[in-house]
């Protein structure tokens, strides 16, 4: 059986690290190591970490290095055939990692692997699934998918949760590991750069539980801008070298229509629907959809009752 590494960073997580390790050690699939990275957390982590002892699991400590560089250490550090990502406060399904590697079995050409998630709230009501949210394989019966033009559908839809990524272990020497450099959107930069050469597949079910922590660190209001902006660059990249890669000009009117609703949905949560409204208008003009409409008509009734 295959082994797999799994990395968990983790910085002042204690309240839901635990969950997330427990869902790890109760997976069908158990010739696993845990790699858990603590970021200078002060919450008291490191005291729960001291008091793990089970063999399977590898405690690293860092600085304050961030989470993509946190994942990078635990990249190097592991030696299993196969390497999954698992935010401390996310956790899996029990038979999450044996269904990914009987996906990676049938395929051995495929060389990373994603899910659908649950988004939860904190106390762990279920609000929607990501492929239901953004109308992903809803039409779609089959259980292992093979995704066609990975890299054109990457561009186009941004739905891979990173605590559902499966990799196989020798890939990361060919496409590079997270970009510490980038600000925001590391992981979609690093998938994206997967699929430039690589086939890509979904699992098409529900294996992750996410959680809608309103204190996360990278979707406050002062970082949301920021955030964009990163993605924009990342888009870039690729809408420089379109030619390159034989990407049509509509996969980037998607892209950058969903940027635009980010754009609307940031001037949404300042109330000020004026400039929600405008881009609203703008996405709608790239690549219409029916959230971004309902979007928009919300904010015109908003921004016309306050007119009155």
């Amino acid at each position: 059986m295959a082994t797999v590494s799994v990395i968990i960073p983790t910085y002042n997580c204690l309240d839901y690290l635990p969950k997330a390790i427990g869902s790890v050690l109760k997976q069908t699939h158990q010739d696993i190591e845990i790699i858990i990275i603590d970021d200078n957390s002060n919450d008291g982590t490191s005291t729960y970490l001291a008091s793990i002892d089970d063999e399977r699991i590898i405690k690293l400590s860092t600085l304050g290095v961030g989470a993509p560089q946190a994942r990078n250490l635990g990249i190097e550090k592991a030696s299993g055939e196969y390497i999954a990502f698992l935010d401390a406060d996310d956790f899996w399904y029990p038979d999450k990692i044996e269904r990914q590697l009987e996906f990676h079995q049938r395929y051995p050409d495929l060389a990373m692997s994603f899910t659908n998630y649950e988004h939860l709230t904190e106390d762990y009501q279920v609000i929607v699934d990501c492929f239901s949210y953004w109308s992903q394989f809803q039409e779609q019966d089959e259980l292992f998918i093979n995704i066609q033009n990975p890299l054109e559908f990457i561009i186009e839809n941004n739905v891979i949760g990173t605590s559902t990524v499966m990799v196989k272990g020798n890939v990361f020497s060919q496409t590079g590991t997270f970009n510490a450099d980038v600000k925001y959107g590391e992981d979609w930069d690093l998938w994206l750069r997967m699929s430039e050469n690589h086939q890509i597949g979904v699992l098409n079910s529900v294996q992750v539980g996410y959680l809608m922590r309103a204190s996360s660190v990278t979707q406050t209001d002062s970082l949301k801008l920021r955030n964009l902006q990163s993605i924009e660059t990342i888009l870039q990249r690729y809408q420089n070298d379109r030619q390159q890669w034989n990407l049509p000009t509509s996969s980037f009117k998607i892209a950058n229509a969903r940027i635009l609703e980010g754009y609307a949905d940031y001037y949404r949560g300042l109330q000020q629907n004026r400039w929600a409204i405008f881009y609203s208008i703008r996405s709608l003009a790239l690549a219409p959809q029916k959230r971004t409409l309902r979007h928009f008509l919300g904010d015109c009734k908003s921004f016309l009752t306050l007119a009155c």
